[in-house]
């Protein structure tokens, strides 16, 4: 018995490296269907045209975005808000273009003649639209990680504008090769197709070289390939070479938007959403008692400024002003400190909503106290806003004041009515917010 428990069984031999590599998986070939393959070579066009100077350059890009996003996703389910993102990128769009054709004329001599201002700036603009383009992408294709607009925003815009298209940034360069390639050598490695590309370059470079070394050796042998040389030999300093050499990383990176979309489910961007929302309650480590103090101490920090300040922040309604204020210096002095005070309360509330060990009773009124003090910050500051419009008029720099005050408002009451009733409100603030800025923009 001792003799056979101390025997050594024979182990199974091991599986060779080689016959490992044979039984693993194999990666399948790489494919592009007909609608990548023929969205490749557009992009290159669509790119150049991107580039352009004149006014009607990005409206007509934007048109081309249009009609590919609609071209790769015809079999997506349309969801309604797609309309409101779509409408608010062509609104912007119009308004750039309206620009481009009745450019801004402004004379230092005479600004009293002067009797338009744009509220916001052509870079600001071309921002704005790239947002909406890039989510109205997002929501026409259906790969919102949330399934809607929602809180997972921010999750949404990295996706858009940093993983997926830098992840297929290359992709473009791939679909053109395949559809390059005969049907019967499309198994061919994209690889050893790149490398022949650079290597028929290369030698394009070296035949001009030695033409030009043998046309200085002779002059008879020089006019005799003066026109051919001249053909294979590029003017760099042409503004269309650098135009063309800008447009192919904007044509990949916006290729790999649209196609890298396409290439993803959206089953599984919702997975992406899920995982997030699941790692969403780990956070919740901060006990209650440290975030009932940080809000008991700020709630009485605002009835503190309140009382003292009462008469001063309310002058507005009664139209009361304080002692040796003019209007313009009432209406001005505090309003973007208290816009900055909302802001901090919504990072409070945030914090306070997602990193509570447990929201008792206490945390809850207390996070809607605050809250409500910031729609009462927001009400302070528009009825000043009102008192100085109703004295002096509307200009852009107040109407664009009176936006930034109602959305904040506007955002305060949803976070307000979804902390009460635990019922979705982003989607409309967001809605909200894109639709007035896209008004705003017409101004």
């Amino acid at each position: 018995m001792e003799e056979h428990k101390n025997s050594e069984f024979p182990r199974p031999p091991e599986t060779p490296d080689w016959a490992q590599e044979a039984l693993a998986p194999k990666k399948p070939p790489f494919s592009a269907s007909r609608k990548e393959q023929l969205l490749a070579f557009g992009m290159y066009v669509l790119a150049y045209v991107y580039l352009g100077y004149q006014w009607w350059a990005l409206p007509l890009f934007a048109a081309g975005f249009i009609a590919a996003a609609e071209y790769l996703f015809r079999g997506q389910k349309r969801s309604w808000e797609s309309w409101i993102w779509l409408g608010c990128m062509l609104l912007v769009t119009g308004c750039i273009a309206w620009r481009g054709l009745h450019p801004y004329q402004y004379d230092s001599r005479y600004p009293e003649l002067v009797n338009h201002e744009y509220i916001l700036s052509e870079k600001l603009l071309f921002l704005i639209l790239h947002i909406f383009a890039v989510y109205w992408l997002m929501s026409r294709s259906g790969r919102l990680t949330g399934g809607e607009s929602g809180h997972l925003l921010p999750l949404d815009a990295l996706y858009a504008f940093v993983i997926i298209p830098f992840k297929n940034f290359f992709l473009r360069i791939r679909c053109v090769l395949f559809a390059l390639k005969p049907k019967k050598e499309r198994k061919i490695n994209a690889g050893a197709v790149a490398a022949a590309v650079l290597a028929a370059f290369i030698v394009l470079v070296l035949l001009v070289m030695a033409m030009t070394q043998l046309s200085a050796a002779d002059d008879t042998f020089s006019s005799l390939l003066e026109g051919l040389r001249d053909a294979l030999t590029l003017d760099l300093d042409q503004v269309w070479f650098y135009r063309f050499l800008l447009s192919l990383p904007v044509g990949a990176y916006v290729f790999g938007l649209l196609a890298g979309l396409g290439r993803e489910t959206p089953e599984t961007m919702r997975k992406h959403g899920a995982s997030a929302e699941t790692a969403l309650p780990k956070l919740r480590v901060v006990p209650e008692a440290v975030w009932l103090a940080a809000l008991g101490v700020f709630s009485a920090l605002y009835l503190a400024f309140f009382f003292v300040q009462g008469r001063y922040l309310f002058g507005a309604f009664t139209r009361t002003l304080p002692e040796s204020f003019t209007v313009a210096e009432y209406a001005r002095q505090g309003f973007f400190e208290l816009c900055r005070v909302m802001a901090i309360n919504f990072t409070l509330f945030w914090l306070v909503s997602r990193t509570a060990r447990r929201e008792s009773r206490p945390v809850r009124y207390m996070a809607a106290a605050l809250l409500i003090e910031s729609m009462l910050f927001a009400v302070v500051a528009l009825s000043k806003l009102a008192l100085y419009i109703d004295c002096f008029g509307f200009t852009p720099k107040r109407l664009q004041s009176t936006w930034l005050v109602c959305v904040l408002l506007f955002g305060s009451a949803c976070a307000l009515y979804t902390h009460l009733t635990g019922r979705k409100s982003m989607r409309i603030w967001m809605i909200f917010g894109a639709v007035t800025l896209a008004l705003l923009c017409v101004w």
